[in-house]
C-alpha cells in the first residue's frame, strides 16, 4: 500500500544527490550520508518529543489493547460473526478520534474546516481499523496490527498519484495488486500458531483457514 510513497521519497533522495551526481538522476555516496545522517537526527529527536512518543508508541499500544486485544475476544465470545467483529469494532475506533475535533477547531479557527478533517479522519480509521482486527483476527497476536498501526501512524495517508511523475502512480497500483494477492497467504493461522485445534471462542483464525 505504501509503495508509492517509497518510490516518491526515493525520487526525492535522487534529487537531493542530483548536484553531486551530475546531470541526471544519480545517488552520490555524500547524498546516501545526508538521508542516513537526517534519518538519525529524526530519530533521535522522537526520543524526547513527548508527542512523538504519544503518536508513535502509546496510543497504537493503548488502542490496540483496547479496541484489538480487549473488545474483539469479547465479541468473538459473544456469538458474533467473524465479518461482523471485524467491520464493527473499527466503528468505535474511529469514534474514539473524534476527540481531536476541538484541537483542530483551535488550530484552524474554523469548525467546518475541523470537522471536514474530523471527518477524514474517521473515515481513514474505519479502513485501518477494519484491516487491524482483520489482522488480529486472522493471525491470533497483537504484534501485527500493533506494528501495522506504529507504521501507519508514522508514514500517514499513502501517496497515490504525485503531480512529479507517473512512476508514483504506477507503483501505487501495483502495491494495492500486491497487497490484495498475498493478503490471505501471508496471513495465515498456521505462520503464526503451533497449533489450531482446541482453540478458545476467540481463536476464530482456527476456522478460518
Amino acid at each position: 500500500m505504501y509503495a508509492g510513497t517509497f518510490i516518491l521519497k526515493l525520487l526525492l533522495v535522487l534529487d537531493s544527490g542530483q548536484e553531486d551526481g551530475g546531470n541526471g538522476r544519480s545517488l552520490s555516496l555524500d547524498s546516501i550520508k545526508n538521508v542516513v545522517h537526517e534519518f538519525i537526527e529524526s530519530v533521535s529527536s522522537m526520543a524526547s518529543d513527548i508527542s512523538a512518543w504519544r503518536n508513535f508508541f502509546v496510543a497504537p499500544l493503548t488502542e490496540e489493547l483496547v479496541f484489538r486485544a480487549c473488545m474483539i475476544p469479547l465479541l468473538l465470545c459473544g456469538g458474533f460473526n467473524t465479518y461482523t467483529v471485524v467491520f464493527l469494532c473499527p466503528i468505535s475506533f474511529s469514534l474514539a478520534h473524534l476527540n481531536h475535533l476541538l484541537e483542530y477547531a483551535q488550530r484552524s479557527g474554523s469548525w467546518l474546516k475541523a470537522l471536514m478533517i474530523v471527518g477524514f479522519q474517521v473515515g481513514y480509521t474505519v479502513i485501518f481499523g477494519s484491516y487491524a482486527s482483520f489482522l488480529f483476527v486472522r493471525t491470533g497476536h497483537l504484534t501485527a496490527p500493533l506494528v501495522a498501526h506504529i507504521f501507519c501512524n508514522y508514514f500517514g495517508i499513502p501517496v497515490i498519484i504525485s503531480r512529479r511523475t507517473g512512476m508514483v502512480t504506477v507503483a501505487s497500483v501495483a502495491g494495492l495488486l500486491g497487497f490484495i494477492w498475498f493478503l490471505f497467504p501471508l496471513t495465515s493461522p498456521n505462520l503464526y500458531n503451533a497449533t489450531t485445534d482446541n482453540c478458545m471462542c476467540w481463536h476464530r483464525y482456527c476456522s478460518w483457514s
